[in-house]
């Protein structure tokens, strides 16, 4: 792998993380409305939720195909 490339998948490992960590916040956000009984907002931070999940779990799985290592790679395992 280029140091071109390492750099660029980095970027996309500290985007991945930050994704990650959003789709947390939102599963959150989304168990508060279940709690006040708002399935309409429920409902979208639930989705808004899964696809970020998605895109993260995705990244990483595309990432680790590439055998790319970073101490970061850990970091991302544990959130997803």
């Amino acid at each position: 792998m280029t140091k071109t490339e390492h750099t660029k998948c980095v970027k996309l490992m500290e985007e991945t993380i930050r994704k990650a960590k959003q789709d947390d916040e939102e599963y959150k956000e989304a168990d508060r409305h279940y709690a006040n009984m708002d399935s309409v907002r429920q409902e979208t931070e639930q989705r808004k939720a899964d696809q970020h999940y998605g895109e993260a779990v995705g990244i990483e799985q595309a990432l680790a195909t590439l055998s790319f290592t970073h101490d970061r790679m850990k970091e991302l395992s544990k959130l997803l």
